[in-house]
C-alpha cells in the first residue's frame, strides 16, 4: 500500500565540498514531491545564494565566481537514517534583514528521488534497478510467494484446514527490455500474534549492470501500469518503489547479495489501492504471456498519441461528460490514424480520412470481440464532433454516454486483440 506521510525528520545536508561545513537540514516528502528546508545565515554562508533569485551581489555581479543552484546530488542524513537526494534544484526561499540579529532565510531543495538507507547519492544517478510494487499487479500475472492448499474433512464438509506456505519463488521474465520481470516476496505478522496473516508483494524490476536513467527504467513500468489500466479500467496505481546500485550491496555468508533501498518520489504519482480482488480483467498476463507483453511495450510507443489519452482518461474523475468525450475523441482518432498507417497508408492519405471512417477501420480490426451496434461509427462521430465543434448538433447527455463507454470498450477491446487475445475470448469477458 502508498505509504502515509512520515513524521518530518531533521537532520544534516552534505553537499559534496570537503571544505565547507554541514548544513542543517529538514526532510520531508508527500505527494507533492520530496524537499529539504534548510536554515541559513545570509552574509556567513556562501550557500544562501542557492536562493538568491532576483537578488545582485555587487562582489559578483556577473555569477561566475559562485554557485547559484545546489548541486544536482545531495546527501542527507539524521538518527533515523541517510537518503540520497537525486535531481535537486532550487524551490523557494525567504530572508530577513534588519533588526538585532544577523540576516537569516530558509530555503527549500526539491528533489526528483530520494532513496532512503543509501549509501551515496552519487551511486543512484543511474541506477541499476528499479522495482515497482503497483495495485493488482500479482492478480493480474497470476504470481504469488505463497501456496495455499485446501484440505476437507470427508465426514465433515463444514470442516477443513487450510496450509499456506511462504518461501522464495523464481523470478517471472516478462521482456528482454531493461530485463523486465517480476519478482515476489512473502511477509507475515509472525507466530506470536492470534491472528497470523500472510502477504505476497509482487514488483515489477527493471535491472542493468552498466545502470540506467530513471526515466529508462520507469519507461516500461509505466507500460505496464497502462496495461492493467486498460485491462481493469479502474486507475491502476504505483505503491512504492525501490532502486538498487551495484556499488551497494552485502555479504552474507560469504555471497554478495544487492541491497535494495526505498524510494521516494512524486514522479509516478503513488496512490491508495483502487483495485480489489473482485474487479475483473478484461484479459491476464495468462491470456497474452511474454510475447504479449513485448508486444505492448512496441505498442505503447508506436501508438502514444491514442493509448496516452485513453490511459487518461482514468484520471479524469471530477471531469465533465464533455471532457470524457472529448479525450476519448482525441484518443480513437489518434489510434485510427496509426493503424491506417500500418495497415498501407501512407501519412498524408490517413491524415486525410475522416473520423467516422477510421471508427469503422478499428471496428474491422475488432470483429467478433463485441456487437457494436451497425450505426455506432456515425453515433460515435457525431457525439465526438458535437463537443469538439460549436456549430454541430447538439447530442443529448443520455446519448453521449452510450457513446463514450463504446469508445472506450472499442479500444480496450482493440489493445486485447493487437496484444494476442482471440476475438473469441475477449466477447465472454464484458
Amino acid at each position: 500500500m502508498a505509504d502515509k506521510q512520515t513524521p518530518t525528520r531533521i537532520g544534516f545536508l552534505v553537499d559534496g565540498d570537503p571544505d565547507t561545513d554541514l548544513l542543517s537540514a529538514l526532510y520531508e516528502f508527500d505527494e507533492l514531491g520530496v524537499r529539504v528546508k534548510v536554515p541559513y545565515l545570509a552574509h556567513a554562508d556562501d550557500r544562501s545564494r542557492w536562493w538568491s533569485q532576483g537578488i545582485m551581489f555587487m562582489d559578483d555581479v556577473d555569477r561566475s565566481k559562485h554557485d547559484y543552484r545546489p548541486p544536482t546530488e545531495l546527501y542527507y542524513y539524521d538518527s533515523e537514517g541517510s537518503v540520497a537526494l537525486v535531481g535537486c534544484h532550487s524551490g523557494r526561499g525567504k530572508q530577513r534583514f534588519g533588526g538585532t540579529t544577523p540576516a537569516t532565510g530558509v530555503g527549500v531543495i526539491n528533489a526528483r528521488y530520494a532513496v532512503e538507507g543509501a549509501w551515496a547519492a552519487a551511486h543512484y544517478v543511474k541506477p541499476n534497478g528499479l522495482r515497482s510494487e503497483m495495485d493488482g499487479l500479482g492478480h493480474w500475472l497470476g504470481y504469488s510467494a505463497l501456496t495455499s492448499v485446501f484440505k476437507f474433512n470427508k465426514d465433515d464438509e463444514q470442516s477443513y484446514e487450510i496450509s499456506t506456505t511462504a518461501k522464495a519463488v523464481d523470478a517471472m521474465p516478462l521482456a528482454r527490455s531493461m530485463n523486465l520481470r517480476a519478482v515476489a516476496r512473502a511477509i507475515g505478522s509472525g507466530h506470536q500474534t492470534p491472528d497470523v496473516t500472510y502477504q505476497s508483494r509482487v514488483f515489477l524490476q527493471t535491472f542493468k549492470k552498466s545502470g540506467s536513467a530513471w526515466d529508462e527504467h520507469l519507461a516500461p513500468h509505466n507500460a505496464v501500469r497502462s496495461l492493467l489500466r486498460v485491462a481493469a479500467w479502474k486507475p491502476i496505481n504505483f505503491q512504492s518503489h525501490e532502486a538498487a546500485s551495484r556499488k551497494e550491496t552485502v555479504t552474507i555468508r560469504g555471497e554478495e547479495k544487492q541491497t535494495w533501498s526505498k524510494v521516494r518520489t512524486a514522479v509516478t504519482g503513488i496512490a491508495p489501492l483502487s483495485w480489489s480482488p473482485a474487479d475483473r480483467f478484461l484479459f491476464t498476463y495468462a491470456d497474452i504471456g511474454r510475447v504479449g507483453v513485448g508486444k505492448w511495450l512496441k505498442l505503447v510507443t508506436e501508438y502514444s498519441r491514442g493509448i496516452e489519452p485513453l490511459v487518461r482518461l482514468l484520471d479524469l474523475e471530477g471531469a465533465t461528460l464533455d471532457a470524457h468525450m472529448s479525450q476519448i475523441g482525441i484518443a480513437v482518432e489518434a489510434v485510427g490514424y496509426q493503424s491506417l498507417i500500418e495497415s498501407g497508408l501512407t501519412p498524408s492519405a490517413a491524415n486525410n480520412v475522416k473520423v467516422k471512417p477510421r471508427v469503422d477501420h478499428l471496428l474491422k480490426e475488432v470483429a467478433g470481440t463485441h456487437a457494436f451496434e451497425p450505426t455506432f461509427a456515425q453515433d460515435f462521430t457525431d457525439s465526438y464532433n458535437s463537443v469538439k465543434h460549436a456549430n454541430r448538433a447538439v447530442v443529448s447527455p443520455q446519448a453521449k454516454i452510450e457513446h463514450y463507454r463504446e469508445g472506450v470498450r472499442l479500444l480496450r477491446a482493440w489493445v486485447a486483440v493487437k496484444v494476442g487475445v482471440p476475438a473469441s475470448i475477449v466477447a465472454t469477458r464484458w
